[in-house]
């Protein structure tokens, strides 16, 4: 079993502050003009009763296809009217302004140790996400029309297994679950290692539940694998993982495996059950990557962040790149056409379903506009002409205060859900605190 706070909220917290010091480090002052995007206001999601501002801080976690459900993670305590945990999962319809808990048990009572780590379906119907039961965390899905919770992790034993199961992922259409699990009796008779971290994939129409980061000769994966993520469709699982196994001997030694000491990001095609090094270089070979990978939603391209020289004063940085899974071409996100700008950007980047647009956190020296500001802003832009707008400005047009990040997007491209901790965002912003917004284009 995990630690009972294993959450990725840490992680993306320290992440957010990491952001602000980097960003102040640079000191490089321009102003690019930019053609001004036809983008309507920015609007607040953690909204709780009578329409009150979250009194904590919240992370999005995800937005239906149709732009309807938005889902986030929240410490607040005025989000709903009943009796809420320190810390949970909700859903705000978008359309009624209604903010529902989800991280419920079969019963109805709260979870009150819901790990930030979950996913909504396409249509905003299921959700799924981690929580601890009788001193085991497995992975739930939360039917919302049926209002029913019921656990994807039930292994074959009697009892509840001899670990934990976190960090779900889920397909469009419901159907399939990403996770990752330290548990050896999912599969019976899967080669897995006791207290390892391994990456499944549960098929909740029929039950069956796979083995994902396997050896390649069919043994036991001899490193951790984790941070799963399945594409829109169902038949692509990205993930991390230490394990030096995961690829043939030859494809491994050719592609330098054997000589690294990061985590690996890989894909795997569920139909065809091969897998590849997803987070790769320009020049082919492995990179050095965060631990975070994202997927467009027909498998087709990986999006990550890979380490880069560092800024001004020493500060770590990360660029972000797209790696085409068919052709292995690898494309640098930048907002700056500058080869000479220092360019950085997160991992958590999110692809339309057209493969057209990537929304992405970052910045480059060029583009700061004063120094000590926090230059990790939101744009989006067009993988296939360069064109690049940025997204978040302050209420009245001048740069805001903070950090951007953790950007979701809707099917048609047109609206995004992210987090902002800046001041200004909204007039009468307090700052400080992470909040989830929207923006969506003019006439979407």
């Amino acid at each position: 079993m995990e630690p009972k706070n294993r959450t990725t909220r840490g992680r993306r917290l320290a992440r957010a502050a990491a952001l602000l010091a980097v960003a102040a480090a640079v000191t490089v002052t321009a102003a690019p003009a930019q053609a001004a995007p036809v983008w309507g206001p920015i609007t607040q999601v953690d909204l709780g009763v009578d329409g009150a501002r979250a009194n904590q801080s919240s992370i999005g976690l995800g937005i239906s296809g149709n732009g309807r459900y938005a889902l986030f993670s929240s410490s607040a305590t005025n989000l709903v009217a009943d009796a809420s945990p320190a810390f949970g999962l909700y859903v705000r319809d978008l359309r009624t302004g209604r903010t529902e808990l989800v991280s419920r048990a079969d019963d109805g009572t709260a979870f009150s140790s819901a790990t930030e780590a979950a996913g909504i379906s396409g249509d905003g119907r299921y959700i799924v996400f981690s929580a601890e039961a009788n001193g085991v965390f497995d992975v739930y899905v939360r039917d919302r029309v049926k209002g029913r919770t019921s656990a994807v992790t039930n292994g074959t034993a009697a009892g509840p297994g001899d670990g934990g199961s976190y960090d779900p992922a889920i397909s469009a259409d419901g159907r399939h679950i990403a996770f990752m699990s330290t548990r050896t009796d999912l599969v019976p008779g899967a080669p897995v290692t006791p207290n390892k971290r391994n990456v499944y994939v549960t098929d909740r129409i029929t039950g069956a539940t796979r083995l994902v980061s396997v050896g390649a000769g069919g043994q036991a994966a001899d490193g951790d694998s984790e941070n799963p993520t399945i594409s829109g469709d169902g038949r692509t699982v990205g993930f991390t993982s230490k394990a030096g196994n995961l690829l043939p001997a030859a494809d491994a030694g050719t592609a330098g495996l054997a000589r690294l000491r990061f985590t690996t990001l890989y894909a795997t095609d569920l139909d065809s059950g091969t897998t590849v090094v997803a987070g790769l270089n320009p020049d082919g070979t492995p990179g050095a990557a965060a631990p975070t990978i994202r997927l467009s939603p027909d498998g087709r391209y990986a999006a990550y962040a890979l380490s880069a020289t560092p800024l001004p004063g020493g500060k770590s940085r990360t660029e972000l790149f797209v790696n085409d899974l068919r052709t292995n071409r690898v494309q640098s996100i930048r907002t700056s056409t500058n080869p000479d700008a220092i360019c950085w950007g997160e991992p958590s980047a999110a692809i339309t379903t057209d493969d057209r647009w990537i929304y992405f956190s970052g910045g480059c020296s060029d583009t700061i506009i004063r120094a000590g500001q926090a230059r990790f802003d939101l744009y989006r832009q067009d993988l296939r002409t360069g064109h690049t707008e940025l997204l978040t400005t302050a209420s009245d047009g001048t740069p805001k205060d903070g950090a951007a990040g953790e950007p979701f997007v809707t099917d048609n491209g047109r609206t995004v859900l992210f987090g902002d901790n800046s001041s200004n965002l909204l007039p009468g912003g307090t700052g400080s605190d992470w909040q989830v917004y929207l923006r969506s284009l003019k006439n979407s």
